[in-house]
């Protein structure tokens, strides 16, 4: 058996690599030197080096050997700080601690570190770390913009600050209209409309789309709804577009009472399927089914995003579309690599990431 197995290998080279024991043009040992070095098998070694060059920190030239990629690791100086800053929601939460190592494991290959704090959603605690942000030099910032339609002002002069002191920003998530600042997102519209199909192939029209906001993600799964439906030869009853506010988007200290209110549409719009703009509004949704004594999908279909993180919560099978969050968090990492190095985005201003289905159990025929 190895003294060193195959990820230990890989972990260690990659560190060596990024504490500058190889520079520039300087060939790597040889695997058979790795191999006896780390008193391990060639082919481990080989499978080791072969994914750090699928990951673009190593290059292989069959004449002349193993080298670090050109241009992959950055060359700090130019009055670089070598951190960047990212906010999210809750680090605490499984798909934000996702995101997160996505973007740490992208910028340790290009020599930064990270520095993750978490906004909670609140606009006082976002501008403190932003400030604190500025403060240590960082030389960008990855966020998850916050949606407050009475204090857009507010936000644009955030964004603002970190332009002005030369921070690079990208947006994850979500971005705000009418704003220039690149984003990194899953594919809201096509994911929603693929749900939406399911439903109308079972026969579902009334289908009550639940939102508690007007964020671009919601935004675009009700435009994907809707086209579903415009697609299908049929007409979406604008009705069915459940809008219901809470004072703040995570609504965890008003979850009680916005179950009641989903009670009460549910009651008055007479739907035969739900479609939960996330998670937490999908919870509140079982909440109030519950409430009213009827089950999924016997009496009502429910379908969700980001059902990964609900199903685990609950121990439930809802069907529905789960964001990929580590890779939007390396498409973040990577796209705000390019902006700190200099580097024109040769692409869209949205960066796209294919959600994964989960074909789930919540999805019957009409009865």
């Amino acid at each position: 058996m190895s003294s060193y197995p195959y990820s230990r290998i890989k972990d260690d080279i990659k560190k060596r690599i990024m504490e500058g024991e190889w520079l520039g043009e300087t060939r790597l040992p040889s695997s058979r030197h790795f191999a006896e070095s780390y008193k391990s098998s060639v082919n481990t070694v080989e499978k080791a080096i072969k994914e750090l060059c699928g990951e673009g920190l190593l290059k292989r030239d069959n004449r002349r050997g193993t080298y670090i990629e050109e241009g992959m690791l950055s060359q700090l100086g130019h009055n670089r700080s070598g951190l960047i800053a990212a906010s999210v929601i809750g680090i605490e939460n499984p798909l934000w601690a996702t995101a997160l190592r996505g973007i740490e494991d992208t910028l340790r290959l290009h020599g930064f570190h990270l520095l993750s704090y978490s906004d909670d959603r609140s606009l006082d605690k976002l501008e403190s770390l932003i400030k604190g942000a500025v403060a240590k030099r960082v030389d960008g910032v990855i966020m998850s913009p916050i949606f407050d339609p009475d204090h857009m002002e507010r936000n644009e002069r955030l964004y603002e600050y970190l332009r002005a002191n030369g921070i690079k920003v990208i947006f994850l998530d979500r971005h705000l209209y009418h704003s220039d600042i690149p984003y990194v997102t899953s594919d809201n519209v096509s994911g929603a409309y693929a749900l939406t199909k399911m439903l109308l192939e079972k026969g579902h029209r009334r289908i009550m789309f639940v939102r508690n906001s007007n964020v671009s993600t919601f935004n675009e799964r009700l435009l994907g709804m809707k086209q579903a439906f415009f697609d299908s030869g049929l007409e979406f009853d604008n009705a069915l577009d459940a809008l219901i506010p809470t004072e703040h988007e995570n609504f965890e200290e008003e979850f009680e009472s916005y179950s009641a209110r989903i009670a009460e549409e549910i009651r008055a719009r007479g739907c035969t399927a739900i479609f939960a703009a996330n998670d937490q509004i999908a919870e509140a949704v079982i909440v109030a089914l519950n409430e009213l004594g009827m089950r999924f999908p016997q009496d009502i279909s429910l379908v969700t995003y980001d059902a990964l993180n609900l199903n685990r919560k609950l121990m439930l099978d809802v069907t529905g579309l789960n964001q990929p969050f580590y890779e939007m968090g390396r498409t973040a990492a990577s796209q705000l690599m390019k902006l700190v190095e200099g580097k024109e985005l040769l692409s869209v201003q949205g960066q796209i990431c294919k959600a994964d289905l989960n074909l789930g159990s919540t999805i019957g025929p009409v009865r």
